[in-house]
């Protein structure tokens, strides 16, 4: 009877794996899908102003800038002659390694509009700066380009501090242009502003000049 059993698990084993039947598969009872953990995103920064002021703030590294075969001229203001020298050419400019840092502030002023003191936010610049490693000027097609172009090579780094002291000189004209159009704006609409930058009046520190 064993052997006969024993057969008869061999066969039954066979024809299941015949027919694709796990003879050690169970029953599982499904467990419910597991609720997904939901992560508290990230609180944003709140802008103080307080804590720092700063809401523009540019800084610029390792600029280069090329400027060849421009042509010149220069020649005496009118009334001219023929007897008037005339000097004309053509050259080549490389400025490198040029560094900028730009950094504008909000502070608050109190104005006085019709017989009213009120305070209201205004935007200066803080920091302004500019660097330039060296420049290259060379001359042709003068008539003069090997003396031209030795006397600028001696004057190189007079050059470049003539160049530095220019652009700083046109790019805070430029800045502070830009930033009496934005302060115009902002004493006509100064809710605006505050509201963009999720802050009252009262977050703001008060400029305070020395006499």
């Amino acid at each position: 009877m064993a052997i006969k059993e024993v057969s008869y698990q061999i066969k039954l084993q066979l024809e299941r794996e015949e027919n694709g039947i796990d003879i050690n598969a169970t029953s599982r009872v499904s467990e419910p899908p597991r609720a997904k953990k939901i992560l508290p995103s990230p609180k944003k920064k709140r802008f103080n102003p307080r804590v720092d002021p700063t809401v523009f703030f540019l800084e610029i590294k390792n600029l280069s800038l090329n400027l060849d075969e421009f042509t010149f001229r220069v020649e005496k203001d009118k009334p001219v002659t023929i007897f008037d020298p005339v000097f004309e050419g053509a050259g080549s400019l490389a400025i490198r390694n040029v560094s900028l840092i730009i950094k504008v502030e909000i502070r608050k002023e109190r104005v006085v509009k019709r017989g009213h003191e009120r305070p209201t936010p205004v935007l200066q610049l803080d920091k302004l700066d500019v660097q330039i490693e060296r420049i290259r000027l060379s001359f042709k097609e003068t008539g003069l380009d090997w003396i031209l172009n030795q006397v600028l090579k001696g004057f190189r780094d007079q050059v470049t501090g003539i160049v530095q002291h220019n652009l700083k000189d046109q790019i805070v004209n430029q800045v502070h242009i830009l930033l009496e159009h934005a302060n115009g704006f902002i004493d006509a609409n100064p809710e605006q502003l505050t509201k963009i930058l999720g802050i009252t009046m009262d977050d703001i520190e008060e400029t305070i000049v020395s006499v």
